[in-house]
């Protein structure tokens, strides 16, 4: 079978992606063969990986590309007995998988899948599926938000912000969201007509304090999600430690500052450094910090019948329309190799490989 793999050969050697053949991959008494019809295109986050699973820096490190995946069972294992072969599914190949999502076929553990419901195609379930299970990781296990919160979310036209914009909406929040370039505010306006806020994100800005204290009466937010932060101000420690970027992100004292009483601030820094003076902010607002990490949900195996819930109830949502996915691009397998170095600047809407 065909399938996408990346390779990097050291830290400081650039990334190659290539499309090689290998063998379709054997099954065990807990698993099932899929055969892939879509996989969402997501960046390769090499710096966890590593971390997670203690590889050796100078260790050539060949990774494979794609999580999201919806498919059709081809064969199943002997203690298989919640699907069967013929069955389109969709799920979230686990962080450490042996096989690519990017590929002709891939290995799935019983109770990382889902059944797709068949008015949902399988581009849609696999734009869906990754984003949308990272969204109801922090708004309702890591927040709990409900009906008359006030919620800001980061970026909230990019893939994942979308899906947590339409989860927070369908809990009946107030939302305040962020846009950083024209085609964001211009898909934000469109697609969420009635957002509170739709404020700019720039890297001086001073208006997000000020607009999001404006809008709740200087009460603060209940919940901010946030899509990375800035730990630095000073332009030469952002260059030093390769936070500069073309896109923004807050910085972590005006992130703290948007919060109120009992506030939650979930992050997707996985190095975020608070100091004394962010930490007695948080104390004095009785506040909260959270670290986002959907594929711990796939790594660990005490939480299946919680990740079941979530996978089932992200399909009826999609099923009955109250989810929208947003697809920007469909590509081939022998064109996504290109399209993933370019993935930081699809800011609107979902990259789906179509095999």
């Amino acid at each position: 079978m065909r399938c996408l793999q990346r390779k990097q050969v050291s830290e400081d050697s650039a990334a190659v992606f290539e499309v090689v053949d290998t063998e379709i991959p054997s099954v065990a008494e807990d698993e099932v063969l899929v055969e892939v019809k879509a996989c969402s295109l997501s960046p390769v986050n090499t710096k966890i990986l590593k971390e997670a699973f203690k590889r050796d820096p100078q260790e050539a490190l060949v990774l494979c590309v794609g999580h999201d995946v919806s498919g059709v069972i081809k064969s199943v294992g002997s203690r298989v007995a919640s699907v069967k072969e013929g069955d389109e599914v969709v799920g979230v190949l686990p962080l450490d998988t042996a096989t690519s999502g990017c590929g002709e076929f891939c290995v799935f553990k019983e109770f990382d899948i889902v059944k797709k419901p068949n008015r949902v195609s399988h581009e849609d379930a696999a734009g869906t599926v990754g984003d949308a299970v990272r969204a109801y990781t922090a708004l309702h296990y890591h927040t709990h938000v409900c009906a008359g919160d006030t919620v800001l979310i980061m970026d909230g036209a990019t893939p994942s912000g979308n899906i947590a914009v339409q989860l927070a909406q369908l809990w009946g929040a107030k939302i305040m969201t962020t846009y950083s370039t024209l085609p964001e505010k211009q898909f934000l306006e469109s697609f969420h007509s009635n957002l509170a806020q739709i404020l700019e994100l720039n890297q001086r800005s001073t208006l997000l304090v000020s607009s999001v204290m404006e809008e709740t009466g200087g009460v603060g937010v209940d919940c901010v999600v946030d899509n990375g932060v800035r730990l630095f101000s000073n332009e030469e420690d952002i260059a030093l430690l390769g936070e500069k970027s073309k896109y923004p992100k807050p910085h972590k004292v005006d992130v703290i500052s948007c919060l109120g009483f009992a506030g939650k601030w979930v992050t997707s820094h996985p190095d975020l450094q608070l100091d004394p003076p962010d930490c007695q902010q948080l104390f004095l607002r009785n506040a909260s910090v959270s670290f986002l990490f959907p594929p711990a949900w796939t790594l660990m195996h005490a939480q299946h019948g919680r990740y079941q819930h979530i996978l089932i109830d992200i399909m009826e949502k999609l099923d009955k329309g109250s989810l929208k996915c947003k697809i920007a691009q469909r590509v081939s397998l022998d064109e996504a190799a290109t399209t993933l170095k370019g993935l930081e600047d699809v800011r609107v809407g979902k990259v789906v490989l179509k095999m």
